[in-house]
């Protein structure tokens, strides 16, 4: 699952628009849409942003790229 992917899921299950989420974390929309096309990868300090914003673990977003084992 893709960090953009993650994001997006989770602001849709929130019920929340680009706009709102941008909003809320003081950032900016198309910021946000970049970040959720993977056209982009924010850094460690905006992702925490974006976790508080979307009342998500921190480590959910950080950790977007690793595999566990199991």
């Amino acid at each position: 699952m893709t960090l953009g992917y993650k994001i997006k899921s989770r602001r849709e299950e929130l019920g929340m628009s680009q706009v709102e989420l941008a909003e809320h974390s003081k950032l900016t929309q198309g910021y946000i849409s970049r970040i959720e096309q993977n056209k982009y990868i924010p850094k460690a300090s905006t992702l925490i942003v974006l976790a508080l914003s979307l009342k998500m673990p921190k480590n959910d977003l950080l950790s977007f790229g690793e595999r566990r084992a199991g």
